[in-house]
């Protein structure tokens, strides 16, 4: 029998935004996960049903129901699943990432009909497959796709090694939605409206690297880096003399990287966050996923280990009130220009781990896009010490140039890799 439910906030923001655009393709989430091994196209297909069967968000299609607003989860569905052999192409690699930018840029979902996801599983050699994944990011977001990336690779090892197959994930998407709906009746809830309103009430700067203006389109166009384990590790060892974690140097590199291009002393960024306080609703995939703004004040006499535990203490107070969407903040707040929906750039940190071993054989993931982009998203993914840091930058396609995107790039690596260095310097901001 067809699940009738509401829709989360977070949701519910996605399925305005594409209405008022509908052939918008940027809430596609795209990724591909490598894997370093033979894999049985078969038991991979069986694997991905499971994954479908054990996840409601997959089986889920959108419309206006008698009470609004509902979602409907479907008792099965049939998620497309391309099986492509590259192995013959003079460049099997290159030849899959054609495919799969084709697929991103032709690709649409009907959130009424659905599906509202797709599979591949790409063959480049016996030995290297990539198995790619595309849905709407009406359904999960970055932390739901980890869950569900994490159960298949656990269901395909048991297929292939004979053993039964692992539970299925506990809790229902019913507790999600009614988790949501019953804060945005709360105490909580109203406290944290006027929070939000109190501390950003004298923000009326917005820091952008280009002159901002609403675009037509909220696509966007990634250049990449990685930040190898040495300077990793360099980059930990100075959080933990400060005693902050790692995300405080990253937030504090950007807003030197903000103030360097820009002059501009109080800023305020955006930091995309899980806004799963609930510890049972961090083992349910779905979209809940939220951002919520930070402020950083570089007045003429600070230094940088100064302005990385100012940013520590602001990703800690933002945590406590990170389920007030922002939707409903950007409302709140007359001072934003018109149609703005970030505070400035975002800084979107990726530290949450996949299980990636597919009967044995290592795999590596690779986001291909993570969502809209109104303006500028700092990407930094944190999978594993072994694989270092990956990044990736991504800006809106009608304000950045792809060269443009590279500078300020290098630009962010540069400041990343001299941060120690930068911590027993003087002022940064004279």
């Amino acid at each position: 029998m067809t699940e009738q439910l509401a829709l989360t906030s977070a949701q519910t923001g996605v399925w305005v935004a594409q209405q008022l655009n509908p052939d918008d393709r940027c809430f596609t989430f795209a990724e591909y996960c490598d894997i370093a091994g033979p894999v049985d196209p078969a038991l991979f297909a069986e694997t991905l049903r499971e994954v479908a069967a054990a996840t409601p968000a997959l089986r889920a299609r959108f419309d206006l129901g008698d009470e609004g607003l509902v979602q409907y989860i479907e008792d099965t569905v049939e998620i497309p699943f391309h099986h492509l052999d590259l192995s013959a192409e003079p460049d099997p690699l290159a030849a899959a990432h054609r495919w799969m930018t084709e697929h991103q840029r032709t690709t649409t979902y009907d959130l009424v009909k659905g599906p509202l996801a797709t599979w591949a599983l790409l063959r480049l050699t016996h030995r290297r497959h990539l198995w790619y994944r595309s849905l709407h990011h009406i359904v999960l977001d970055g932390f739901g796709y980890s869950l569900i990336a994490s159960h298949a690779a656990d269901v395909y090892t048991a297929l292939a090694s004979g053993r039964p197959l692992p539970p299925r994930p506990a809790g229902t998407l019913r507790q999600v939605v009614e988790a949501d709906t019953a804060y945005q009746q709360s105490a909580a809830f109203r406290a944290a409206a006027e929070f939000w309103r109190t501390r950003l009430a004298g923000q009326t700067e917005t820091v952008s690297l280009t002159d901002w203006r609403p675009a037509p389109t909220n696509e966007s166009l990634r250049e990449t880096a990685r930040l190898g384990p040495a300077d990793v590790t360099a980059l930990r060892s100075l959080a933990s003399r400060l005693d902050v974690r790692w995300p405080a140097v990253v937030v504090a590199a950007v807003g030197v990287q903000l103030h360097r291009a820009t002059g501009v002393r109080r800023m305020a960024v955006g930091l995309p966050v899980a806004a799963r306080t609930d510890t049972a609703l961090r083992q349910i995939p779905a979209m809940v996923s939220n951002t919520v703004p930070l402020r950083l004040s570089l007045t003429p006499d600070l230094d940088f280990a100064s302005l990385i535990r100012q940013a520590a203490a602001e990703v800690t107070t933002a945590l406590q009130h990170q389920r007030y969407p922002l939707e409903r903040l950007a409302r709140d707040l007359p001072q934003l220009a018109r149609n703005r929906r970030q505070f400035g750039p975002d800084i979107n940190l990726m530290s949450f781990a996949y299980r990636n071993s597919y009967a044995g054989s290592p795999a590596t993931v690779h986001t291909l896009n993570s969502g809209p982009v109104q303006d500028l998203t700092f990407n930094v993914y944190n999978r594993g010490m072994e694989e270092g840091m990956h990044l990736a930058l991504d800006g809106n396609a009608a304000l950045y140039t792809r060269w443009q995107l590279a500078d300020h790039l290098d630009d962010f690596v540069t400041l990343l890799r001299s941060a120690p260095g930068l911590a027993e310097a003087g002022p940064i901001a004279p």
